[in-house]
């Protein structure tokens, strides 16, 4: 009997790959089969945030079908849901201005898409540029203006200064108001502009009212001279620029105009050559324009008030049971503490201020029978001096070095 040759494995490699991928096949098909695939197709012009998909008449929506995807206008997302849940389902989409829109008794069987929006409805597209130097934060378009401005259109972005940011509106409309907010919250709207036949808008910040202008004189009534000015509207987060200029000093006994653009209730910082600074909030700088900065500090100031110079500053005498602390020392002091002998130094006497060099400072007794107090002083460098057993009602001056 003659034997048939062994077959070649190049003959037979063809054979088992054949059978492998019929395999994997039919595990793909088995695995396919156990789920149902859902096509979201997103026709507003607003954001999905989130979609669910829950059995009619229960409460508990479920997961977000989503997970962490959203779908933007005129996109399709889709997810897979379990053949073991069935066909029927309520449904809830939410959008990224918080609106939901609910349906009841959805077959993904029959109807595998869910379609939210009018396809047919056209698409109206602008270019938004940011002419200013500020963030633009936020951005509405209206049909009716302040009345229902809807949702910022920016959702999450922000538009850099310079940059851009395209529009796309699902609508028939053309006339829209669009208003624009920053990062420093002020407001810019343009009213009814032709959005079909202006394709590009750009926001400058030239439609933001200005303050109105006003003037404000400090005279420096303090004890050194002042090196910056700061003065800004009490609801702004920083103190914006320095008024007096790098070259400019308000040497003490002086006086200087400021011409500023803010609301009338102020903030004032001044700042002193040796570091030192003090500050006064909502100050009204309509009702009082002339202030004098004075160690009492921020005073009402006639406009006939004479300035003293250094030489003639009058000292003030000392009030019943006030002692007088001198700063002999180098650095400004920081804290200062005058507690009952034995007892915890207790809260620092300058809170937020600071004595500068060479700077006066009256220390009183919290009433009449406690008189003796242990006195520790801090400098900026961290250097603390004690005085134990110092007399607050002998109205003396001292000197801490």
């Amino acid at each position: 009997m003659r034997h048939q040759p062994a077959r070649p494995w190049r003959a037979v490699l063809p054979v088992l790959l054949a059978l492998l991928l019929a395999l994997a096949g039919g595990g793909a098909m088995a695995q396919q089969s156990t789920h149902r695939q859902v096509t979201v197709q997103n026709e507003t012009d607003l954001v999905l945030n989130f979609l669910y998909l829950f059995a009619p008449g229960t409460e508990d929506r479920g997961p977000d079908r989503l997970g962490n995807e959203v779908v933007s206008p005129s996109t399709t997302f889709r997810f897979r849901m379990p053949r073991s849940l069935g066909c029927n389902f309520d449904v809830v989409a939410i959008w990224q201005d918080g609106t939901e829109e609910a349906r009841s008794g959805v077959n993904i069987c029959r109807t595998p898409r869910l379609v939210f929006g009018d396809p047919a409805m056209p698409t109206l597209e602008a270019a938004i540029a940011n002419r200013s130097d500020v963030v633009l934060r936020e951005l509405y378009a209206s049909t009716n203006g302040a009345e229902n401005w809807g949702p910022d259109r920016l959702g999450s972005e922000v538009v850099e200064a310079g940059g851009g940011f395209r529009l796309r509106l699902r609508t028939r409309d053309c006339t829209f108001d669009l208003r624009a907010v920053y990062a420093d919250d002020r407001e810019e709207v343009k009213t009814r502009l032709d959005l079909c036949a202006e394709r590009g808008v750009a926001f400058d910040r030239s439609g933001i009212a200005r303050p109105p202008s006003r003037t404000l004189v400090l005279l420096n009534r303090h004890m050194a001279t002042v090196q910056e000015v700061y003065v800004s509207a009490s609801t702004d987060d920083d103190w914006g620029p320095e008024r007096l200029g790098p070259e400019t000093r308000l040497a003490v006994g002086a006086e200087t105009t400021l011409e500023l653009e803010i609301a009338c209730q102020a903030d004032i910082r001044i700042v002193f050559p040796n570091g030192g600074a003090e500050e006064r909030r909502e100050v009204d700088i309509c009702e009082t324009p002339r202030l004098a900065i004075a160690p009492g500090w921020v005073l009402g100031a006639t406009a006939d008030a004479a300035a003293p110079t250094p030489e003639a500053a009058p000292e003030r005498a000392p009030e019943p049971g006030a002692l007088k602390l001198r700063n002999a020392g180098p650095l400004p002091i920081v804290e200062i503490y005058a507690a009952p002998p034995g007892e915890p130094r207790g809260a620092d006497r300058l809170g937020a201020d600071v004595l500068g060099v060479d700077e006066v400072l009256e220390l009183e007794a919290p009433d009449a029978g406690a008189c003796a107090a242990d006195l520790v002083v801090v400098f900026r460098d961290g250097r603390e001096v004690s005085r134990p057993g110092v007399d607050l009602c002998q109205g003396e001056e001292i000197e801490i070095q």
